[in-house]
């Protein structure tokens, strides 16, 4: 993913943006110090507008200079304060995921604030970061979270049990996410190869025979193509390898093979379709000799462990 940081963004009623130290007073008051907003959280509820601040200073504002770090303040416009947060909670390069958390004060609940906000990180996860997943969880005892995620175009995947721990205890957590489709991905990563023009040109040697010659331009759009980064020697030694296997296609292109039957495998195979031959007894009387003693359709052992 090209991870870009908690930048500005906007949408019709709202502004996500990075949090400021003053902030604290209206995160205390709005949101943090509510324990019904923080129920179904993993952070216990704030006592002080202090540890509202501290938890901006150090937890939020000291890894706003890391590229793959992500967390909001939700901005009302109309009253120009921040009414709640949400932030992508865990970031997984290895499958271009990630998954998001949000809160929002109670007085601004049942008023489309968190999906209006949820919708557009999700966009700018997809855009502009390049994530092939979004997910979120909830709480199964709080429908209403998950209620956001199914308005903002996720879809249900399952409920791992006893998953989570929160300020109820250990729950179970039912799990949302929005993917983008494989068809997608291609035409994205078509449009990440830039245009190049490559070049092969044929040229006589000394010994007066035509040989291959490939551009540097040609090798290294067969680079990106293959995903290797390869050193100016590398790339002088694959640019040999593959003239002299295009010389080598020019010499069987030079090939008569007038009359000559095409064959479907290099080497003669025979009796493909023989029928089965049926044989007199399977062997099974030799093979049994070494056996031990019959008895009673089976074999007789001898014990192992005395009685």
């Amino acid at each position: 993913m090209n991870h870009i940081g908690t930048i500005e963004l906007t949408t019709e009623r709202l502004t996500l943006r990075r949090f400021e130290l003053e902030d604290a007073a209206s995160a205390y008051y709005n949101w943090t110090s509510d324990p019904e907003v923080t129920k179904y959280l993993t952070w216990p509820t704030h006592q002080s507008v202090e540890q509202t601040e501290q938890v901006i200073k150090e937890f939020w504002i000291a890894n706003y200079d890391k590229k793959d770090f992500y967390e909001w303040a939700i901005e009302l416009n109309e009253i120009e304060q921040p009414i709640g947060s949400i932030s992508a909670v865990r970031v997984d390069d290895n499958i271009d995921a990630v998954e998001i958390g949000y809160c929002i004060g109670r007085e601004f609940w049942h008023k489309g604030y968190t999906s209006e906000a949820l919708k557009e990180v999700m966009r700018f996860f997809f855009e502009e970061v390049g994530a092939g997943r979004v997910s979120a969880r909830h709480d199964v005892n709080n429908p209403n979270s998950g209620k956001v995620m199914q308005k903002c175009g996720m879809e249900y995947e399952g409920t791992m049990r006893r998953a989570d721990r929160n300020n109820t205890g250990i729950t179970d957590v039912a799990v949302y996410a929005k993917v983008k489709s494989a068809a997608v991905l291609e035409a994205e990563a078509e449009e990440e190869v830039p245009e190049m023009s490559t070049t092969v040109t044929k040229v006589v040697a000394e010994d007066g025979t035509t040989r291959n010659v490939i551009s540097d331009e040609t090798m290294e759009y067969v680079g990106i193509l293959a995903k290797l980064e390869l050193s100016p020697e590398e790339a002088e030694a694959a640019k040999k390898d593959m003239a002299d296997m295009l010389d080598y296609i020019d010499q069987l292109n030079e090939l008569d093979t007038t009359g000559i039957e095409p064959m479907s495998h290099v080497f003669p195979v025979n009796n493909v379709f023989r029928e089965d031959v049926v044989t007199n007894g399977d062997g099974s009387e030799d093979t049994l000799k070494n056996a031990p003693s019959e008895k009673n359709g089976g074999f007789k052992v001898p014990k192992t462990i005395g009685d």
